[in-house]
């Protein structure tokens, strides 16, 4: 033994005394004749898949006999990170379908697609024991290509209120105006880099990929909100601010000849799924239709009862929109989607929609745990939802006021139901009343008001909560006639015993009488202090709606 220690002693000594010449790691380009690798990508369901790489090299003749069967991928995985028992996996491809193929000094190689860059339990690799110069990671990719996302162009956006947000928009090539989708991103992809709202999903690339000839505008938030922000009045705040930039960019393009204005769509996934609940809350005469999927809890208590949704969304009444979640959803709770639904068609709609994914549904396509909440991917994937969408326009649909029937008509609810129904323009300068100040619907009381359809009771103050008599609708609805220039033929008085020429409102009375849109009773009588019901306006304002507007 101290014979072989001895000698192996020497022998190091020996190397030791070898000079050493140090060589530095060439790169990909110095140690072969590839001079780059472009990835060919596009967004599937998981987010940004490779379907293939052109490898372009100095001197094609080197790989003659190159064949798919020198080539290995490792990595490569189709982008679902969970199995059933909700454990982080990564199955590799036992089939990395590859394809090549060679154009001058390019070989093009084509893959079976995979999650770009790889996955959670390893980034992809591309191997060759024949041509090892040919083996490359994505820190050799030079450059990535997109498809459809290359197409969005990356600018910014300051409002009248100053805020001021990051977007990408794709733009129709048709030179008239086409519709638009604003695509409201989820929680994940909040952030800075004006990208990530592209990528995570197919959000805002299934519309031009589904064949519709569509602009699509994604802006990025610099941070999720919170949970029940109808709670929180800071972030409740920002986010009206965002929506009001969202607003006036929307309205620019508009004004550009870029987008039709009767067809304006809103999706939203997760976080902007609830976000697109109160962008519509906020303005519910832009939209022609929306799709809501796994919407966060931003309009009321889920665990509460329904009123305080049908409250909030009142104004969403004639908007089509299709709410769309997996019943047991762990991130966002589906009962955002069932009490919104409820809502609404308790509130008279019949143009909102429903689809609540079971468990069993989830589990056949692949959704375990977690993933549960990607109730987006059979959505996108679902052509009827996409067609639904763009079959939708604001020029279909009439209004109606959906009012209470066996109720009595505040002035309030009067003057919303008009500005909804009779789609009046916005207010330029309209009297300051103190007594609606914090009302929800002061935007809609200073519509009518500007039209000169309503006055205050006095100089300072509107009067919300009073009741409306018939007297004042037929008031109303004479002035609404008169200012639209609607001509009538001129016809016999009306005998109206109960109110006489002398009457305040007697020339409206008769007016809407002539009209035959109001009557009287069948003793002649007007009944002009009686108050008015849900039910009168309701059927008086569809009719105005669809025979003067």
């Amino acid at each position: 033994m101290r014979k072989r220690i001895s000698i192996y002693g020497v022998t190091i000594f020996a190397l030791l005394m070898i000079p050493v010449v140090f060589i530095s790691k060439p790169s990909i380009a110095e140690a072969s004749s590839v001079q780059s690798v472009v990835a060919n990508t596009y967004i599937g369901d998981a987010g940004t898949m490779v379907e293939s790489f052109d490898i372009t090299v100095n001197n094609i003749s080197t790989y003659d006999h190159l064949q798919a069967s020198d080539l290995d991928i490792t990595g490569n995985y189709n982008g679902y990170p969970l199995n059933e028992a909700g454990e982080i996996v990564q199955h590799n491809y036992d089939n990395d379908g590859i394809e090549l193929s060679i154009n001058d000094q390019t070989i093009h190689m084509k893959v079976a697609p995979f999650r770009y860059p790889g996955g959670y339990v390893s980034p992809f690799a591309v191997t060759s024991s024949t041509y090892p110069d040919l083996s490359f990671t994505k820190d050799n990719v030079t450059k990535v290509n997109t498809r459809t996302v290359d197409d969005f162009k990356s600018s910014s956006f300051t409002a009248s209120n100053g805020a001021t947000l990051p977007y990408r928009l794709k733009e129709t090539s048709s030179a008239k105006p086409q519709p638009l989708v604003v695509w409201l991103h989820g929680g994940g992809e909040f952030g800075t880099d004006n990208m990530k709202q592209l990528t995570e999903n197919r959000g805002a690339t299934v519309w031009t990929e589904s064949g519709k000839d569509t602009s699509v505008l994604a802006a990025q938030y610099p941070q999720n909100y919170g949970w029940a922000i109808y709670n929180n009045p800071i972030e409740l705040s920002q986010m009206q601010a965002y929506f009001t930039l969202q607003y006036e960019l929307i309205q620019q393009l508009v004004d550009e000849g870029k987008v039709d204005p009767e067809r304006i769509y809103l999706v939203g996934v997760s976080s902007g799924g609830g976000g697109a609940l109160r962008f519509m809350m906020q303005y519910p005469d832009l939209f022609a239709g929306s799709i809501v999927i796994a919407a966060k809890d931003a309009v009321a208590d889920y665990k509460g009862s329904v009123e305080p949704f049908k409250q909030a969304l009142q104004p969403l009444t004639d908007t089509p929109i299709w709410l769309i979640h997996a019943e047991n959803d762990p991130t966002t709770d589906s009962r955002t989607t069932t009490l919104s639904y409820q809502a609404l068609t308790e509130l008279g709609s019949t143009k909102v929609k429903q689809t609540l994914y079971s468990d069993e549904f989830m589990t056949e396509h692949h959704f375990y745990d977690k993933m549960l909440h990607w109730s987006w991917v059979p959505a996108f994937n679902n052509s009827e939802v996409v067609n639904w969408l763009f079959d939708q326009s604001r020029s279909d649909q009439i209004v109606h006021a959906n009012l209470a029937d066996d109720t009595t008509v505040t002035r309030a609810q009067l003057a919303y139901a008009l500005a909804n129904v009779l789609q009046l323009p916005e207010p330029i300068a309209t009297p300051s009343f103190a007594d609606i100040s914090n009302s929800d619907i002061n935007k809609q009381i200073q519509q009518v008001t500007a039209q000169g359809l309503m006055k205050g009771m006095t100089a300072t103050t509107f009067a919300p909560d009073d009741k409306v008599t018939r007297a004042q609708l037929a008031t109303i609805i004479s002035n609404w006639i008169n200012m639209t220039e609607q001509s009538t033929e001129s016809k016999s008085p009306i005998v109206v015993t109960d109110v006489p020429q002398q009457h305040w409102a007697y020339a409206s009375i008769e007016h809407v009488l002539q009209m035959k849109l109001m009557k009287n009773d069948s003793t002649s009588l007007f009944h002009p202090a009686q108050q008015v019901t849900g039910k009168e306006v309701n059927q008086l304002l569809a009719e105005i709606a669809q025979s003067y507007s």
